[in-house]
């Protein structure tokens, strides 16, 4: 719980790179947020948001198994409120406009975590 006496954004991290969940967990609650679950592919993020409340995703696009382009609906229909943030290091033609077909914003990865942090505080403040 927050000083102010609100609770942190809850957050589900989706990498199928196990470094990268871990760097984004450090940097995320480092930034005051929850991390209440991390997931490898686009099935096991559902199966978390099943079980766990979550106010955003960070979520990466090409993964084996359910990529996270075909984990946003299924993850929108569990919870019509919750933020998906696209964070991937590929950002074509194509991946750019599927993620604006689809409302999510997409941010590319770097080590700075400041974009996401904003991204993350924007979009679970527009729901």
């Amino acid at each position: 719980m927050k000083a102010d006496g609100s609770r942190p954004i809850r957050v589900l991290i989706v990498d199928d790179e196990e470094d990268v969940r871990l760097l984004l967990r450090v940097q995320l609650l480092q930034a005051g947020f929850e991390v209440v679950g991390e997931a490898a592919d686009g099935r096991e993020a559902i199966e978390c948001c099943e079980r766990t409340p979550v106010d955003a995703v960070v979520l990466d696009l090409l993964m084996p198994g359910m990529s996270g382009f075909e984990a946003i609906a299924p993850l929108r229909e569990l919870n019509h409120d919750v933020a998906i943030i696209a964070y991937s290091a590929v950002a074509g033609d194509y991946v750019r406009k599927e993620m604006a077909r689809l409302a999510v914003p997409l941010l590319l990865k770097s080590g700075d975590p400041a974009p996401l942090v904003r991204k993350i505080n924007e979009s679970v403040k527009l729901r």
